[in-house]
């Protein structure tokens, strides 16, 4: 039953291999999602679905997940964490000066009109994590249902 799958599977939370099959379907979902609620206008609920991305740059492109960042928090006004995404991208040792360069203009452009800060209150604080690990439960929860 669905019960006893997810049994097994939160019984196997130190089971590595099973996570990391799982980890590559929340990359994908929360990708998605960023996506499907940048698109929608919904700039604060992207950005909470892209930042966590950070923690899955060994799965998803680097450039994607930091490019993503950063367009949502330019569209969100939280101009530090945009920042931060374009000093990330600049780092990237993947990438050829010239696309390099790209960044660093573009970054000059924004910074120039608009302070690499953030509002006041932080993003933790004003947004309550949208993926958490219960999130994440019920996401793997969903697949399975959807295997069945």
């Amino acid at each position: 039953t669905l019960d006893g799958l997810m049994q097994g599977d939160a019984a196997s939370d130190d089971n590595k291999i099973l996570n990391n099959a799982w980890r590559g379907v929340e990359a994908m979902e929360l990708y998605i999602k960023a996506h499907e609620k940048l698109y929608a206008g919904q700039v604060d609920a992207a950005m909470k679905f892209a930042q966590p991305l950070e923690n899955y740059d060994d799965i998803l492109d680097p450039v994607d997940i930091f490019s993503l960042i950063a367009l949502c928090g330019f569209h969100n006004q939280w101009y530090g964490v945009c920042s931060n995404a374009f000093m990330r991208l600049e780092q990237l040792q993947d990438i050829p000066q010239e696309r390099r360069d790209q960044y660093q203009d573009l970054a000059f452009k924004i910074f120039t009109k608009f302070k690499p800060k953030d509002p006041t209150i932080g993003f933790d604080q004003q947004t309550k994590d949208v993926v958490t690990p219960e999130y994440l439960r019920e996401l793997r929860k969903s697949y399975i249902k959807k295997c069945i």
